[in-house]
């Protein structure tokens, strides 16, 4: 049974499955090399059709997230409208467009006015988004293949649940919150024995995620995209002097008295509509306490959620989904609270993984066995050197080609003697974290090397931390580990923080300056051999089994896909040594230090290890 899960919202996306295991996964950002798509992902789709041989005659399902299509929007038309909802509501009604307005307005309006507007207004998009989905199917020549819609959060729970779970026979609890999506912002499952049970839904209009993106456009950033970016600024202020902060927040924002598996806001204005209030309360604030209270806020919120569901059900075992849980912050929260026999986040977990849950519940609807899917690793993508021919050829004049005998070996050999090195190898990493395969490595225990990465390539603001890849087996000599995060294979997609150890010297580069946390990835030789082998070398030749790993991509650009893509990026950065597969790739005329291929012999540099 061949099952196509297309998210054709945030971050558009497809999932490829057979038989209830993935295949193939992209989002259409590494193929479009535009950040951040919106809508129906046609260029990933046929990458499935091109490469996958997917057709109308073997195709058994198309699975779309959503019950309906969301609205399609680009990114800037999406932070101009949060410029229009910091307008007064009555600015709103003089503008031309008044329907629009009206619309826009209706965040404002009393319950039953606003949910008759917004029904009518959903039922008219409904019919033409399934008509343009049929059309942009049969343009990829897959017309007449059934098409199935899943509600939004049952996709992100199905993720959660069937690709985490602990087993299938003993109760799982499964939360899921995010902005929203098909009329709501969090859901709690109990999950038992391949089957998902809601327990509770708040709709949108309640939503800590529409409260964070707020924050985000208030403080300058982009909304749906930067949220990361406050959280990592938050640590930075007094904590003492946030707690005021967090007390405004949680005025807006509770647990349902009535029910405390839902939320629900206490101010008039629904959640997606109070950028004015906002205005008015933190208009003379401090930008990093406004951070810190917002993430202070957002940690107890949902750590109360959690703990209150685990007391009133007593499972004790805990999945979560949705774009909030991308906050490794809260996750440390929850990881580390009483009582909590098992915790995990599905990797990478905003809109981008819809398709997962998807093709899932697809599967067991279609009577699929639970004990076909298995789930692993991320790096579910297209090879690195399928374009290598290709690159050689267009970039022969500007860059120089030489093969290694041992590419992992070498590596591990320039890291050590300082240089920074950009790896492009074996299939691409999903998803929002680069995972080894599409990563800038450096030795963490070097500060300096912060600034020099921002200067060369990433111009990152400068509070954000880099994070740390280290050798699995090794974990515990860097991080304390909850007791609640999977053993022995916790954090291998870096969804969790975790506080550092007396060795955080080793990776001082990699840890948050601040609250010396870092948003660690453990590397393990099943999920991915290469990357692996190589830490482990780079340990051998140093002491330290860990290295700085961020994204390899350019500043407001996606992950690099294949070979043109990562040398297209070595020539307009200040990078110089670059990795792809077996081929070490340098500028003409950059010098030959570190050039040489050998890797029979580690000449390049001996010291002594720690332990």
């Amino acid at each position: 049974m061949l099952i196509l899960g297309i998210n054709e919202g945030f971050e558009a996306s497809v999932v490829l499955c057979r038989d209830g295991e993935i295949l193939f996964a992209v989002q259409e950002e590494r193929l479009t090399r535009e950040k951040g798509v919106i809508g129906f992902p046609s260029q990933a789709v046929l990458h499935c059709v091109k490469h996958y041989g997917v057709n109308a005659r073997n195709l058994n399902h198309v699975c779309l997230s959503n019950l309906r299509s969301p609205k399609a929007e680009t990114r800037d038309e999406l932070v101009r409208e949060y410029t229009r909802r910091g307008r007064s509501g009555w600015e709103l009604l003089h503008e031309v467009d008044l329907a629009g307005a009206l619309a826009r307005l209706a965040g404002l309006l009393p319950g039953s006015m606003e949910n008759g507007i917004r029904d009518r207004q959903a039922a008219r998009r409904g019919v033409a988004n399934n008509r343009t989905v049929a059309e942009e199917l049969a343009r990829c020549g897959l017309d007449g293949v059934p098409v199935s819609r899943f509600h939004h959060h049952s996709n992100h729970a199905a993720s959660a649940y069937y690709g985490l779970r602990k087993n299938w026979h003993e109760p799982h609890l499964v939360f899921t919150l995010d902005g929203g999506g098909d009329d709501a912002c969090a859901h709690v499952y109990l999950a038992e024995n391949g089957a998902l049970r809601l327990l509770a839904a708040t709709p949108t209009g309640h939503s800590l995620g529409n409260i964070y993106a707020a924050v985000t456009h208030l403080l300058g950033m982009r909304p749906h995209e930067h949220e990361y970016k406050v959280m990592g600024l938050a640590p930075y202020a007094d904590p003492d002097q946030a707690v005021p902060q967090a007390k405004v927040f949680a005025r807006y924002l509770d647990l349902d008295p009535a029910d405390p598996l839902r939320f629900r806001r206490t101010i008039p204005e629904r959640t997606s509509a109070m950028l004015p209030r906002l205005l008015r309360d933190f208009r003379v604030v401090r930008f990093d306490l406004v951070a810190a209270g917002l993430q202070r806020f957002t940690e107890d919120l949902v750590s109360r959620w959690v703990a209150g569901a685990v007391a009133s059900t007593g499972v004790r075992k805990v999945l979560g989904a949705g774009g909030v849980f991308m906050n490794v912050k809260a996750n440390q929260r929850i990881a580390s609270l009483p009582g909590l026999d098992y915790f995990d986040v599905f990797p990478s977990c905003g809109d981008e993984t819809l398709p997962f849950g998807a093709v899932w519940q697809c599967h067991v609807r279609q009577g699929g066995a639970l004990a076909d899917i298995n789930f692993n690793h991320l790096y579910l993508g297209p090879e690195a050197g399928t374009d290598l021919s290709e690159a050689r050829a267009r970039y022969a004049d500007v860059v120089e080609f030489h093969e290694l005998d041992d590419p992992e070996l070498r590596t591990a050999e320039l890291l050590a003697q300082g240089h920074i090195v950009a790896r492009c190898s074996g299939r691409m990493e999903f998803g929002a974290r680069a995972l080894g395969n599409r990563s800038i490595l450096a030795d963490p225990s070097n500060p300096s090397v912060v600034q020099t990465i921002n200067r060369l390539i990433k111009q990152r603001d400068f509070w954000m931390p880099f994070a740390p890849a280290v050798l699995g087996e090794r974990a515990g000599d860097y991080v304390h580990v909850p007791a609640s995060l999977p053993h022995p294979q916790m954090s291998p997609h870096m969804m969790h923080a975790c506080h550092t150890t007396e060795r955080r010297a080793d990776l001082t580069a990699a840890v948050h300056p601040a609250d010396h946390t870092a948003r660690v990835q453990t590397v393990w030789k099943e999920l991915n051999p290469s990357f692996h082998r190589l830490i482990e070398a780079f340990g051998r030749l140093t002491g330290r089994w860990v290295l700085l790993n961020t994204s390899f991509n350019l500043h407001g650009f996606p992950i690099v896909g294949g070979a043109c893509d990562a040398i297209d990026v070595l020539l307009k950065s200040g990078l110089e040594t670059l990795v792809v597969d077996r081929w070490l790739i340098r500028k003409r005329g950059a010098g030959e230090a570190g050039v040489q291929a050998s890797a029979a012999s580690a000449s390049g540099f001996h010291a002594p290890p720690r332990d």
